[in-house]
């Protein structure tokens, strides 16, 4: 029998016994008292561990969260001058002074709106299998073949990851053009509604330079020909470019401020109707009708984190997301691409490599 029970047995017997006792059962009330006190001493921390315990267990279920370190470098823009992440509210203000658009690396705004015409007129024919131009050619109807990863849910306000596009192969009767590209994006009300971020390479048959990549951005809300907006060009896709994209949870009066970063600057910022979307990374290849691919060497994503609204913290983009990747494989009469699906983690990084090729 325990002290504690041997203690509640007395008492009864204490009360009626004179004044003797009484001083007795008074020094026994306090015996008492300081051993509950010891108890919760030592029982309150223990629950507490366990807590936590928990807490942290299911707080990792829901993902690998990223580094400190690795988001100060990747994405300053969320974080004060100590190292605090802002609020959203704190973010939205931010945008809202932020440039709407920047040109890089000399790119001038005349030249970005002749590349951007280039894209407008090409728009017709993305993610749509047969279209014809009567003004182009009589050789205009053009087809695609994506290959890629995506999640359908809406619970993703924000990416970054690296984008390594390698030679992205074009020909005037082969592979004509390419976006390898990220969006986020929802379907409002039957009409598909997102913002992305990628680089595109054309050939002459569409009226590009092969040697030439183009560094674009996409809102489909945006207006007329002010959708399509080329920021900058390169000529070599052996390296790779890091880009965001990050959707604010703090409207303002305009709707929820977002803002596109490539290798470390901001080149866009806009409003969306949402904050959350599906997101993916996405190879689309485009032929003339009647043409077949030529190949097109290996192109990746990889080392891609999300902003998410089930998790407060960023996560890397893997297999222990609590929603599902899938893969995002289309072909069409010019042939199909290929894609190293299921996904793995190389033993470099924290998140999928995403490859697409076309033999």
């Amino acid at each position: 029998m325990s002290t504690l029970w041997q203690i509640k047995v007395c008492m009864p017997v204490k009360l009626i016994t004179g004044e003797k006792m009484n001083i007795k059962f008074g020094m026994q009330v306090l015996i008492l008292l300081l051993v509950m006190a010891l108890a919760g001493a030592i029982f309150v921390p223990v629950v507490s561990a366990e807590s936590e315990n928990n807490l942290n267990e299911n707080f990792s279920s829901g993902g690998d969260i990223v580094g400190i370190d690795t988001q100060l470098k990747r994405s300053p823009f969320l974080f004060d001058e100590e190292g605090n992440r802002l609020s959203d509210k704190e973010i939205s203000e931010m945008i809202e002074k932020m440039p709407e658009v920047t040109y890089l690396d000399g790119m001038t705004e005349t030249e970005s709106k002749k590349i951007s015409e280039r894209l407008t007129q090409l728009h017709q024919y993305r993610s749509i299998s047969e279209s014809m131009d009567k003004t182009n050619s009589l050789k205009t109807v053009q087809v695609q073949a994506d290959a890629g990863a995506r999640i359908d849910n809406y619970h993703y306000n924000g990416i970054n990851g690296n984008n390594h596009p390698g030679y992205l192969e074009v020909s005037s009767d082969g592979t004509i053009y390419h976006y390898f590209t990220s969006h986020i994006g929802q379907n409002i009300s039957g009409v598909d509604t997102w913002i992305e971020v990628g680089v595109t390479k054309q050939s002459p048959a569409v009226g590009g330079d092969p040697s030439e990549y183009t560094v674009y951005t996409y809102d489909s809300t945006a207006y007329g020909d002010e959708k399509y907006i080329a920021h900058r060009t390169f000529t070599s896709g052996f390296r790779d470019y890091n880009f965001e994209i990050y959707i604010s949870t703090s409207p303002t009066s305009e709707g929820y401020p977002y803002m596109i970063l490539w290798q470390g600057s901001e080149i866009r910022t806009g409003h969306l109707p949402f904050c959350y979307g599906d997101v993916d990374e996405n190879h689309e290849y485009f032929a003339f009708d009647g043409d077949t691919f030529n190949s097109v060497s290996e192109s990746y994503f990889c080392d891609s984190y999300l902003f998410t609204s089930y998790n407060s913290s960023t996560l890397w983009w893997n297999g222990n997301l609590p929603d599902a990747t899938k893969d995002h494989l289309t072909n069409c009469s010019a042939g199909a691409p290929q894609l190293n699906y299921p996904f793995s983690v190389p033993w470099w990084s924290e998140a999928y490599q995403v490859k697409s090729w076309i033999t």
